[in-house]
Parts: C-alpha cells; sequence; structure tokens
C-alpha cells in the first residue's frame, strides 16, 4: 500500500528580548519553497526535508510537498508572516488531501506576535483541516522549548542530538520510519513530556566537549532499550525566549502497543532528574578582556601557532537571534594591535552597499556595524579601510551542517581594517561553514585569528583547523548571564532563577 503523507516545514527560532520581528523577507532571504521547487533544493542535503525526501522515496510514499519555511533566528515571527505561511500550509493541505500522514519539520522554539508556542499553534492550525486521528510525525532542534500541548497535536517528536547539528537528515529519517509504522499500523506511537525546574542546563546541548550532554544522550540510549520506547529526545532549550516552557525538557515516543504512559513517564522523569544534577555544568565564554589577553600572548610566539585562533563572539551569535552587528570585539582587536585576522560575518547592509559602490581596491572611511541598537555590544565603530572584494553573496554549505543546500549573505565585502578582514554582509547569517568567508575571499586556513559570530555551530567546520577555541562574551544581546534578563513568563523556579 502507497500511503499519502503531506511534507512541510515552518522553522523559526525567536529572540523575545530583540527589538526586531521576523517578517516574510527574512524567509524568503533564507529558505522559502513551495511544491517541486522543494525537491529539487533539498534533495541529497543535510536537511530534515532532505531526510523525509529519503524515507518518502524508500518507502513508496505519494508525497505531497507543501511548503519548506525556514528563517534565520530573529524576533518573534509577525503575524502578518504566520497568517501568509499558515494559510499557504492549509490551502494546498486542503486541495491535496485527504492524507494517511503528515510530516513536519520543526524548531521547537518559534514564538510568534500572537503565541509563545508558536509551533502548536502552528500544528493546531494544520489539525484544523486534517483532524485528530491521523499520525502527524515531527522533527525538533536540540534547543527547541516543548509545551505539554504538544503531546495532544503530535505522536511522533524526534530532536536532534548533535551540536553543531550534523544530524538533521538522519533525525527526519528517523521520525519519517516512525510515521510509516504508525500509518501501517504496526506501531501506536504517543508523547510523554516532562521538565525539569531548570532554565539554563545541559551545557546548552553542546555534544563537541564531552560534557553532561554527551552523558545525559547515554542515558537517554539506556532508556531507548526498554520495551516500547521508540525514542527519548533531550531538549536543551533556547533560554532567549521569555516564555513558559523554556529551558530542558525531555521527550519520549513509545509505543502504546508494547507500553504505557507510567513507563514512558517515569523515563523521562529519570532524565530530568539527571538533567537537574548536573545543572551546575557549564562551559561558558570568558571575558572579552581574558581574551584578548590570551590573543596577545599567543602573537608574541608566532611560531606556535601553525592553525587560526578560532575566536567565538560568542554572545553576538545570530543563531540565537542576536544582531550580529556588534563591535566590541573588533574594536578590541584593533586596540590590541592584533593582525592577520579574519572576523564575521558582520551585518550592515547599509555599509556593504556603500562599499561595494566604492569598488574594490577603494580606501573608504565610514562607520560599521553596532546600528540596530547601538546599546548593545559597542555601536557603531568609526573605520578606515580598504575594500578587498565585494560579492552577491551566493555559496552552497560544504560543511557538516546543511551541507549540500543553496544560501546568501546578499551584497557582502571584505572590509580590510588596520590587518582585519571584517567580512560585512547584508543578510544575517551564523559563521558555521567556511565557505560563507570564501564568498568575499577570505581564505580560512591563511589567517593567524577568525573570529566567527557563532556560539557552538561555528565547531563543525572550523575545528578541523583550528589550533585552538576560544569563547568570548562581547556584550552582545545573546549574553549567557540569564539573570541580567527580565523573564515574566518563565515557569517558576526554573534554575538560576527564584
Amino acid at each position: 500500500m502507497s500511503f499519502r503523507v503531506a511534507i512541510i516545514g515552518f522553522i523559526s527560532e525567536n529572540n523575545t528580548f530583540t527589538c526586531l520581528r521576523t517578517e516574510m523577507e527574512d524567509f524568503r532571504s533564507s529558505q522559502y519553497y513551495i511544491g517541486a521547487d522543494i525537491l529539487k533544493s533539498y534533495r541529497d542535503t543535510g536537511s530534515e526535508i532532505g531526510g523525509a525526501i529519503d524515507i518518502a522515496e524508500a518507502c513508496n510514499w505519494q508525497a505531497d510537498y507543501i511548503i519548506a519555511a525556514h528563517s534565520q533566528p530573529g524576533g518573534p515571527v509577525s503575524e502578518a508572516t504566520r497568517l501568509e505561511i499558515t494559510e499557504e500550509t492549509l490551502r494546498q493541505l486542503r486541495a491535496g488531501g485527504p492524507y494517511d500522514g503528515i510530516f513536519v519539520a520543526l524548531h521547537g522554539a518559534m514564538v510568534t506576535e500572537t503565541d509563545q508556542d508558536g509551533d502548536s499553534q502552528f500544528l493546531r492550525e494544520i489539525r484544523s483541516v486534517t483532524g485528530p486521528d491521523i499520525p502527524i510525525a515531527i522533527t525538533l532542534d536540540l534547543h527547541a522549548n516543548v509545551f505539554d500541548e504538544m503531546a495532544d497535536l503530535v505522536q511522533i517528536a524526534i530532536s536532534f542530538q548533535t551540536y553543531p547539528h550534523v544530524d538533521m537528515r538522519e533525525v527526519a529519517q528517523k521520525s519519517c520510519k516512525l510515521l510509516d509504522d504508525a500509518m501501517a499500523g504496526r506501531k501506536d506511537p504517543q508523547l510523554a513530556i516532562r521538565r525539569p525546574a531548570v532554565l539554563v542546563g545541559c551545557d546548552d546541548g553542546r555534544t563537541t566537549d564531552d560534557g553532561p550532554m554527551c552523558r545525559l544522550l547515554e542515558s537517554a540510549e539506556c532508556e531507548m532499550q526498554a520495551r516500547g520506547i521508540l525514542h527519548a529526545a533531550i531538549n536543551a532549550g533556547f533560554t532567549d525566549a521569555d516564555v513558559w516552557a523554556s529551558g530542558p525538557s525531555v521527550v519520549i515516543t513509545y509505543d502504546a502497543k508494547q507500553t504505557g504512559t507510567d513507563q514512558a513517564e517515569a523515563a523521562a522523569k529519570r532524565l530530568c532528574d539527571e538533567i537537574w544534577e548536573r545543572r551546575h555544568v557549564w562551559n561558558g565564554p570568558i571575558p572579552i578582556s581574558d581574551c584578548i589577553t590570551r590573543l596577545k600572548a599567543m602573537q608574541a610566539e608566532p611560531e606556535m601557532r601553525k592553525a587560526p585562533v578560532v575566536v567565538a563572539d560568542y554572545s553576538d551569535n545570530p543563531g540565537s537571534g542576536a544582531y550580529s552587528d556588534c563591535t566590541a570585539l573588533i574594536k578590541a582587536l584593533l586596540d590590541a594591535g592584533i593582525t592577520n585576522v579574519a572576523a564575521g560575518a558582520l551585518l550592515d547592509p547599509e555599509a556593504a552597499s556603500l562599499l561595494a559602490a566604492k569598488g574594490a581596491g577603494a580606501e573608504v572611511t565610514l562607520s560599521i556595524g553596532g546600528k540596530i541598537d547601538p546599546k548593545v555590544g559597542g555601536g557603531p565603530l568609526d573605520t578606515t579601510g580598504k575594500v578587498i572584494a565585494i560579492s552577491n553573496g551566493h555559496f552552497n554549505y560544504e560543511g557538516p551542517m546543511f551541507t549540500g543546500l543553496a544560501a546568501c549573505t546578499g551584497i557582502s565585502v571584505c572590509f580590510r581594517v588596520e590587518g582585519i578582514d571584517i567580512m560585512i554582509v547584508s543578510n544575517r547569517m551564523q559563521m558555521l561553514d567556511q565557505n560563507i568567508f570564501r564568498v568575499v575571499g577570505i581564505e580560512p586556513a591563511e589567517k593567524s585569528v577568525l573570529v566567527v559570530k557563532s556560539m557552538n555551530h561555528f565547531k563543525g567546520a572550523f575545528r578541523p583547523i583550528a589550533s585552538e577555541i576560544i569563547l568570548t562574551d562581547a556584550g552582545g544581546l545573546c549574553s549567557p548571564d540569564v539573570t541580567r534578563r527580565d523573564f515574566r513568563r518563565v515557569r517558576r523556579p526554573a534554575f538560576p532563577l527564584t
């Protein structure tokens, strides 16, 4: 029997502390495809939709590719944007249905202007068309904030197990295989959801440093050995969203044919207890002054450095919804006289356009960065430098995240200021692939220091070429000190909040 399955993606991770909103243009400048264009763009890529395509073809589904919408993390999704994406989805579901099952790629930390749980809001809309009975399988980012309502809306929820997220395709494959089992009646999947009294935990989900998240995933694997436990997802949560469910959670997908709710809840509780016990272990960034001291010491002994030192501008990570235009770290490098540096990607469409108009080779004096909210991360930086390269920003990911997908930084330039090559872009983008630097002719391996606006995703592509990695907090919007934020919606108590 060939099942009819609708395949959907609506992915947005939303920071509630920013002054920005996520608009339709943010999806169109990132990933926004409908119908046949989805197959063309996602086949054989390291993405959730890529994994869904794999299983749809292997299982001979009659797949209906509805919509694939993905924005860079930012402010809450505007109501106009939410309605446009939702209404297009519902229109196609009504026209193409009925279906035997639905697959939806979500982030799990979507916030809209009208709902602090934007993912469940979207799923409710889908259920309004499909009814309550057909199985829905979803994927979630490891940094999902999972609300209890999710258990009433979907039957299968599989989260990434790596950070950097290099398993997106494989996670979707697992979710879709379970969906096939559910449609065939071989399994009766259900969800059990629990969360500890924690806002900050799981070492933010890092799996690159053999820390707490690695031990938690080992425990989750043990829980999956029990009869009927199909998957145990540990979500580190997204603390840049002031919502009730912000923080770590455990989502158990279990087969009601083989085990009961009590057993699934007990497994979730054991994992939540372990998250609580490990809540104090955190590999956070160092102050910017300490970072500069270490870099100066390294530059004094150049023979000891045969590969770049990679510095993560942690708190200005666009992957958490930060502005990506903070200048404090670049200014500190200039003040310290550190050279042979590449820094990116600094968001400043105005400066990128002005420099591109001046042309390669032009000497230009202008202010860069710090324009979205000058109170955050250093404000605009007055510079004089030379335009080294200009690009339209188009590239393909080649690293372990989003492998094969096309993306665009918009009009982009390499602007050299006193030995620092600053990549200035028009589209906000986390520096998680070496090809992003190469858009403007910067070869990462040739630099002594690489400054990347990222928290952890950069490690997938840059760790192989790094002599050392330094995380620093330069005062951006996403500083990890959550006690400095005015949380109003988060449930209490939630460590470290009382």
